[in-house]
């Protein structure tokens, strides 16, 4: 039992420094057959390692975020580091018999932390396009889908999707989208992943298409703090979406008086504006609370709530026309 853990992790090892290996090439590097790596594939899907085989000779890779804790060294210092990999041979009867692996772990951590720079450079860029269009008063079609999903998120409405993120491209996926999460400038959707039955955590700008379905779905079970703790390590002040709400001068006066949803973080009043902190998995209930008040109180930012209450408004008067 103890060896066959040890092989498993060595898997995982390998298929992170190297997306794309193949079923032969691990049977090799494991001193395994073939019909062993399968069967080792078919326990790591048992335990919800979000390992995936791309296809005929294409091999193994990871779906979304899963790596072993990434390194911090300059690029330098990772290129001398990786050429090591072509004296290997040479050298390895000078090498103690563990260097191998501690080899292979260094470099799926380095490849894993090179893919997630990219990753945050290709998002910048994208970021950086949808602040011009907000800046020139266009929208155009927003690539991050963010209005569509949040409204799904809302409704309790599952959505039908084309993702891609590391060059692996999923068409079709169900999803049940739980909340949307907004850290570090970057928008994360958590949801409920029924091609692979786990919750996964997907980056807005992943996807290509997003479809509301007429399912419904509940997240009763879904504890949202503990899965955020566990997958970013993060507090709960971390989680949280900053509104800011504009209020007539009659409800200014009359909020004095009355327990609100939370307690504002300031209020401006010269602008009649109260900005609030609110935890993720609350933000529903906040806005569900903000419309009680209708013509009297308006959500300026986030613009993504102000866009799907405005689409949602839309829709109803549509129904009375």
């Amino acid at each position: 039992m103890t060896d066959r853990l040890i092989r498993l992790m060595r898997i995982i090892t390998l298929v992170q420094a190297k997306p794309g290996i193949l079923a032969r090439e691990l049977a090799e590097r494991c001193g395994n057959s073939e019909r062993t790596i399968y069967r080792d594939m078919d326990a790591l899907s048992a335990m919800h390692i979000p390992i995936t085989h791309m296809g005929h000779g294409k091999g193994y890779a990871f779906i979304g975020n899963f790596a072993l804790y990434p390194l911090d060294w300059s690029d330098e210092e990772a290129a001398a580091f990786s050429q090591l990999r072509s004296i290997m041979t040479d050298i390895k009867a000078l090498l103690p018999p563990e260097f191998e692996d501690a080899y292979e772990k260094v470099m799926a951590a380095e490849y894993k932390q090179k893919a997630e720079r990219e990753e945050t450079m290709e998002s910048a860029k994208k970021e950086a396009g949808q602040h011009w269009m907000e800046r020139n008063g266009s929208h155009g079609d927003r690539p991050f889908f963010l209005t569509g999903i949040l409204d799904a998120v809302m409704k309790q409405r599952s959505i039908q999707a084309d993702y891609s993120e590391n060059a692996y491209e999923e068409k079709g996926i169900k999803i049940d989208p739980y909340c949307l999460v907004p850290l570090e400038n970057r928008f994360h959707l958590i949801g409920f992943c029924h091609r692979f039955g786990i919750i996964r955590t997907f980056h807005i700008n992943g996807f290509s298409s997003v479809k509301p379905l007429d399912s419904w779905f509940s997240k009763d079970k879904f504890d949202l703090q503990a899965f955020m703790e566990q997958k970013w390590s993060l507090d709960q002040d971390s989680l949280q979406v900053e509104f800011r709400v504009k209020f007539s001068e009659r409800m200014m006066e009359r909020l004095k008086h009355e327990e609100m949803f939370v307690k504002p973080s300031r209020v401006d009043r010269q602008n009649r504006c109260l900005h609030f902190k609110v935890a993720v998995e609350q933000d529903i209930g906040f806005v569900h609370w903000i419309m009680r008040y209708e013509e009297e109180a308006e959500i300026m930012e986030p613009v993504y709530y102000r866009e799907v209450l405005r689409n949602q408004l839309e829709k109803w008067l549509s129904l009375y026309k």
